[in-house]
């Protein structure tokens, strides 16, 4: 039986937080003894705040002070090397690649060389279910990023997706707790802005907005403080606002009647907190990152390059497929599917 974790390091994206507190929550949930007493959980400072909400019993600190964090370590890595194969094979720590081989399969991925096939394999030898690529199924991520601690433990992936069910309702008690509900937040919320092509393009929100017959009373585009994005929206005629705190996203939340976001972090906590919500899919498969608990409404079609390689807007013009903006939200079959949604949830809501 391995020694409970001292530490936890999720690199990675905003979104892999909430997805990989999902996991541990999910193994504290099956009762194991997953972390020491003083076991400190260490991410980026910006998702640390709602960390803090979801594991209130558990010390969150930045990835900053991380750096002489005690051993045994749990860390969530964005990529794999020889020292994460060796601290794997050779020390009590974890280093796990969780998103590896869906990048294997992505589009637009680099092809490993021959010394980053060698680095890959040892680390799914030692770690993995299978050291062929070809054969991974598609999964939560909060599922894949635990699953060879979990198997440490004497549990299965059914164990841990069970686990994860539970996790849920826990996660959404604790974040609707700490979300205050307002009276001048709209009836509809759009959280449009996503750093990679992702994003939902102003012309697909407008016309969204013109086949539910939606007023401009009743909705508003929300973005960061900081969105440079932002100014795109407001030249396309649409009603933007700000949310510039975790407590305000989380009373746009508890608030409108409806969410809808496309695959981005703030999807992770509106599976979490919205009243309902309505997920844009686009770049990455809904089985890796929707909660198979979630209540969510995912729109979603298959593209011949989905999933893609993760490009983001600042740095590069176009998508890896040379489109400006992700190919399904030119999809009428798309479009169709998003507008009857929302129709839908509205009168239900």
């Amino acid at each position: 039986m391995p020694r409970a974790l001292r530490s936890v390091r999720l690199h990675g994206g905003q979104g892999d937080v909430i997805m990989a507190i999902h996991g541990l929550q999910a193994l504290r949930e099956l009762g194991q003894k997953i972390l020491a007493d003083n076991a400190v959980v260490y991410t980026r400072s910006i998702a640390a705040p709602v960390a803090r909400l979801l594991l209130p019993d558990v010390a969150v600190k930045s990835l900053e002070d991380s750096k002489h964090a005690p051993h045994p370590r749990y860390a969530v890595v964005p990529r794999t090397s020889w020292s994460t194969v060796l601290r794997n094979w050779f020390y009590s720590d974890w280093y796990v690649n969780f998103p590896e081989r869906r990048l294997l399969a992505s589009y637009g991925y680099p092809r490993p060389d021959i010394m980053r096939r060698a680095q890959l394999w040892l680390t799914d030898l030692k770690l993995g279910p299978s050291t062929r690529w070809r054969r991974e199924t598609p999964a939560y991520y909060g599922l894949k990023i635990w699953a060879p601690l979990a198997e440490r433990f004497g549990l299965t992936d059914t164990d841990l997706m069970r686990g994860l069910y539970r996790a849920h309702h826990t996660l959404s008690e604790r974040l609707r707790a700490a979300s205050a509900a307002r009276t001048d937040i709209p009836a509809i919320a759009f959280f449009p802005s996503g750093k990679a092509f992702q994003y939902l393009p102003a012309d697909f929100i407008k016309d969204l907005l013109a086949r539910a017959g939606v007023t401009p009373d009743d909705y508003a585009c929300w973005f960061a403080s900081n969105d440079r994005w932002m100014e795109e929206y407001q030249r396309a005629g649409l009603n933007c606002r700000v949310s510039a705190t975790d407590a305000e996203l989380l009373a746009i939340l508890a608030s409108a009647r409806v969410t809808l976001t496309c695959d981005s972090y703030v999807s992770h906590l509106a599976q979490l907190a919205a009243r309902h919500h309505i997920e844009l899919h686009s770049h990455d498969l809904p089985q890796h990152t929707v909660h198979p608990a979630a209540p969510s409404v995912v729109i979603y079609e298959p593209q011949d390059c989905c999933p893609c390689w993760y490009a983001l807007r600042e740095t590069n013009p176009t998508c890896l497929a040379g489109r400006a903006a992700c190919g399904v939200f030119a999809m009428e079959r798309y479009r169709h599917a998003a507008v009857a949604a929302l129709r839908r949830t509205l009168a239900g809501a």
